[in-house]
């Protein structure tokens, strides 16, 4: 009888099990090539992005660094939905910085071009989430002698 019982529950609880093969729990993480988006939430498109209030004390910044031996003259370009946020030319000494606001209040997708006079040339499509313009995740741009690295915050 008891045997009867657990095959019972058993089919029961199978339809309802049928479909549940997602690995992936929220907020994780996945990367293709330069990309990196969220596997749970849709690409965003030039018609799909909100507004979000972001604090003024901490904007989303890009930190231009050379971290070459010489000076480096980059060319830093940004934009959004066919909008150019940030078009700058920046000549660096070695060691040097440069932060850029481009006053971001949109999510969606951005793309990053980043060159080198004379050297490497780098594009990056970022996915800027409501969370990342809230807190004013900052994105490094890293000049290396042979390329450049660009990274953010979480």
């Amino acid at each position: 009888m008891r045997r009867r019982q657990v095959l019972s529950a058993a089919a029961f609880a199978l339809p309802t099990l049928a479909g549940c093969s997602d690995v992936t729990g929220p907020g994780d993480r996945s990367t293709t090539g330069d990309t990196a988006t969220d596997t749970d939430t849709p690409t965003s498109t030039a018609t799909d992005t909100p507004m979000v209030t972001p604090n003024p004390d901490d904007p989303v910044l890009f930190v231009l660094s050379n971290e070459t031996e010489s000076e480096k003259t980059v060319s830093l370009r940004l934009s959004h939905a066919e909008t150019v946020l940030l078009d700058e030319t920046a000549t660096l000494d070695s060691g040097a910085s440069r932060e850029y606001d481009p006053g971001i209040s949109e999510t969606g997708r951005y793309e990053l071009v980043v060159e080198v006079e004379g050297g490497p040339r780098r594009t990056l499509s970022l996915d800027m989430d409501g969370y990342t313009v809230r807190t004013g995740a900052n994105h490094y741009v890293s000049v290396i002698s042979d390329r450049i690295d660009i990274y953010w915050e979480e």
